[in-house]
């Protein structure tokens, strides 16, 4: 321990190397120690095959260095006018776009201002699509309503990619959903992606090491295709996920400025 320290390893790192039978969470001040589940699916990559290209991106290999993997981006209205040919001369294969969100405060639905162009301009350019909704909803009944804003919105597009349900935490004692408990935020989680399901859609759960192992009850949502978001390497997290998003510092031809990248082992659009 005191020389991975003294290699420039973080604290979070060491301890993850040594209490390998947990999950390791730094959040609200402390670190959180949640024994790995007998009864959760687990994933099974093998990590070391999650490699570095010299251009930054991250590619999923077998032993033989043949890849098993699809690159992509998320994107909204942040990343403004984008030029979706160039994206895919840039050899991405599918983008998790921005449909809208609920605001925190006053808990108003939003569409998107870039959804339609970015949507139209992806699928313009034989870009597999899928979408994303940033949720504040406080109860089931409201997490229904952002299902239904959602389907409404992409029923006319071609949308083979997963629907997906971001839930991350604000940060702010004030926003709405501040005071909502670990089982408020999986029924409301639940009520979305059983909306999706019926409306024909694959519903997915977007979220970081806090989301999926504090904020959410995974046992409760074993059925519902994961997400993740997680900045280093190698990738932490021992249950079953899809997509990692590894950086929100990527470039892409067609981009300005830095773009989401992610790197999914499933190709949803067969």
């Amino acid at each position: 321990m005191k020389q991975m320290l003294l290699d420039g390893e973080s604290s979070s790192q060491v301890f993850r190397t040594v209490f390998k039978d947990n999950v390791i969470v730094y959040a609200d001040g402390g670190y959180k120690f949640f024994p790995i589940s007998e009864t959760l699916k687990k994933n099974d990559y093998v990590y070391k095959n999650f490699v570095s290209q010299e251009n930054g991106e991250i590619v999923y290999v077998d032993d033989g260095q043949v890849v098993h993997s699809l690159k992509g981006i998320d994107v909204s209205r942040h990343q403004g006018k984008i030029d979706w040919k160039k994206v895919a001369a840039d050899g991405v294969s599918y983008a998790f776009i921005r449909v809208g969100f609920r605001g925190s405060t006053e808990g108003k639905l939003v569409e998107d201002e870039y959804f339609k162009d970015n949507i139209e301009g992806a699928l313009d350019n034989n870009i597999n699509v899928g979408i994303y909704f940033y949720t504040q909803a406080i109860t089931e009944e409201e997490a229904v309503e952002e299902a239904d804003f959602v389907i409404d919105l992409i029923k006319k597009y071609d949308v083979t990619y997963p629907v997906v349900l971001d839930i991350e935490e604000t940060g702010s004692s004030t926003a709405r959903t501040a005071q909502m408990s670990q089982e408020d935020y999986t029924k409301a989680t639940i009520a979305f992606c059983e909306r999706i399901k019926e409306a024909g859609y694959t519903p997915m759960i977007y979220g970081n090491l806090k989301t999926f192992m504090i904020m959410l009850d995974l046992e409760k949502l074993e059925v519902y295709e994961k997400w993740f978001a997680y900045y280093e390497t190698p990738v932490y997290f021992p249950y079953e996920f899809s997509v990692w998003q590894y950086s929100s510092k990527g470039k892409v031809d067609g981009i300005e400025g830095d773009v989401d990248l992610n790197v999914c082992m499933k190709d949803y659009s067969d």
